[in-house]
């Protein structure tokens, strides 16, 4: 387990993908040495990206690392505004620009089919396009947070169909971004980040080689080795900057 300091106040701010738990950073922040009590879930559970921002102010008050996966991630970037006093932001398998309007028949037919029962089913059939590994424990692990959440798809799906672009947003952030994501993720393939990452004021993309989607349960300990670096570059340029201001 990597043993690190974590910053100021030690807390973390979460917010899950869809059809899934804060259970989904367990595996990651526990080899982070991240404490139970420090891990506070923003669960994404309204249809606008409008609908986070006095959650997020409430929650992000000085120091903490704000991590998103996925359709978290998307939140997460359309409220950077909220998230002004965080030490970083963490932003796992991340795809901020428009959903496309043909991809909404897709997203309306899968949610019709979690409704109906179908949740478990669903993530088996579509483990590929999720995982680059075959476990199947990790297949099930997926698909329990799945059915614990399937009441939540009606408005998951509305706020990744409708969301806007927030390339924009990111590119002009004055936090500190870290992204993380696998080089085999079918659904948000990192070459659509690479504008983002050259451009951005401050931002550092990391690519684990081989993994797919669901990369911080796949191999946390990849995932986790590629943040710890992250925020220790980000403590080393702030130190930098306070020396700058002294000297």
């Amino acid at each position: 387990m990597i043993q690190t300091d974590f910053g100021r106040t030690g807390k973390w701010i979460l917010v899950p993908g869809t059809l899934c738990t804060g259970r989904v950073f367990d595996p990651l922040l526990d080899e982070l040495g991240v404490k139970r009590g420090d891990r506070h879930v923003v669960m994404p559970d309204a249809p606008d990206v409008r609908d986070y921002d006095a959650r997020l102010r409430e929650a992000v008050t000085g120091g903490e690392i704000v991590c998103g996966f996925s359709l978290g991630a998307l939140v997460l970037a359309h409220n950077l505004g909220a998230l002004r006093h965080a030490r970083a932001v963490v932003l796992l398998a991340s795809n901020p620009f428009p959903d496309p309007p043909e991809n909404r028949a897709n997203r309306e037919a899968v949610r019709d089919r979690v409704l109906a029962g179908g949740a478990r089913n669903w993530v088996f059939e579509n483990w590929a396009a999720m995982s680059a590994s075959n476990r199947e424990d990790l297949q099930e692990f997926v698909a329990s947070m799945a059915e614990e959440t399937l009441e939540l798809i009606p408005a998951q799906t509305e706020l990744a169909a409708s969301r806007p672009g927030a390339q924009d947003d990111l590119v002009n952030a004055d936090l500190p971004l870290i992204f993380v994501t696998g080089s085999e993720d079918r659904l948000t393939p990192s070459k659509l980040l690479s504008t983002i990452f050259e451009n951005a004021k401050d931002a550092q993309l990391h690519l684990i080689e081989g993994l797919g989607h669901f990369a911080l349960i796949d191999a946390p300990d990849q995932v986790a080795r590629a943040i710890r670096n992250g925020l220790k570059e980000i403590d080393q340029n702030s130190e930098l900057e306070r020396q700058s201001h002294v000297t």
